[in-house]
């Protein structure tokens, strides 16, 4: 079993985790504007701005329902908090869930028709399984084993190998902080290309080509101005609570491509193999130094949300009244 961590905060890891989140940011924000340009050239102007809308709104209206029972600063907080917590031990579900898929397929065994069945969908999810096999075998340093089994072995009863369930154990822990860092920086990419081609178009219809850059930069202004002050605490604080999922995937990763786990044929080696990954993600889960770095990152986003709803409004307007005049000079207000 491994020994308690010294350090959960990896450099390695949080570079991985903001250069997801940077490409995700980008990579939307330049599909959302090519979306919002072929759709003005296909729909009235009323309708694009009734899509962004709707499009925009729906990234925050889990944070607007809350607000309705616990008030808008605790609702940021709370789905924050919870953000921070799915990103960094949401990754240790997938290796406990590994306990209840072995005993899903043990029990096919007593159910011939389900096992039959469970078989015929695991055998269409192949190319899957394969696609596991490049970051496993290049990244990782996992080498293929033999998919021979005996009468009597469990993978019997499965769709897939030996090996390729050693690689699901193995690497689709590294799904939650991709998909968390990939969400977060899609959400601010949507979010940039709204502000930035609603800017530009309602200054287009304004004041014409002028108008164009007045509206963009005012509308840029708004979206910098409400997401830097709390954004250069709270986005941080996600990153490396994202890269510590990062480094408890990692470490599973390791651990079974070491220990060599998930190879035997038989049952009771499994259920031994299972107990150990747990244990060895659980070294980290309930180290005291996690939930110490869990709390100080609470701390934190408790002072994002009271800047987000208690500062941030008067910094967007003090920072909207300095570019009015250059804005106005261009719609010729």
């Amino acid at each position: 079993m491994s020994s308690k961590p010294n350090s959960l905060i990896k450099w390695p890891a949080f570079l991985w985790c903001l250069k997801i989140f940077t490409y995700s940011a980008t990579l939307t924000a330049l599909l959302a504007l090519a979306t919002y340009a072929i759709m003005t050239a296909l729909a009235e102007p009323v309708t694009i701005n009734e899509t962004i809308e709707r499009a925009t709104s729906a990234a925050t209206s889990k944070v607007h329902r809350g607000a309705g029972y616990v008030g808008i600063t605790w609702s940021i907080f709370l789905f924050n908090s919870l953000a921070a917590l799915t990103a960094s031990a949401g990754t240790a579900l997938f290796v406990y869930f590994n306990r209840f898929l072995l005993k899903d397929i043990t029990s096919r065994r007593q159910h011939h028709n389900y096992a039959k069945i469970s078989i015929a969908m695991e055998k269409g999810l192949c190319p899957i399984y394969r696609v596991l096999e490049w970051p496993a075998e290049r990244f990782f340093g996992f080498r293929p084993i033999s998919t021979q089994t005996a009468e009597n072995s469990v993978w019997n009863y499965t769709g897939y190998s030996r090996y390729h369930f050693q690689l699901l154990a193995a690497i689709v822990p590294f799904s939650v902080p991709l998909l968390v860092a990939a969400a977060n920086g899609a959400i601010l990419g949507m979010l940039f290309a709204f502000h930035l081609f609603n800017g530009a178009f309602s200054g287009y219809q304004l004041a014409g080509i002028n108008g164009i850059v007045g509206g963009a930069v005012y509308n840029i202004t708004f979206f910098i101005s409400a997401i830097l002050p709390h954004g250069i605490i709270e986005i941080p604080v996600i990153l490396v609570s994202t890269s510590i999922g990062y480094v408890i995937a990692d470490s599973n990763c390791r651990f079974v491509r070491d220990k060599n786990l998930f190879v035997s044929d038989n049952i009771e080696d499994l259920e031994a193999d299972i107990a150990t990954e747990e244990r060895n993600t659980g070294t980290i889960l309930f180290s005291p130094l996690f939930w110490k770095i869990y709390v100080l990152f609470v701390l934190l986003l408790l002072i994002t949300a009271f800047i987000e709803t208690q500062v941030t409004p008067s910094i967007i307007t003090r920072a909207l009244s300095i570019v009015e005049p250059f804005v106005s000079s261009l719609l010729n207000f």
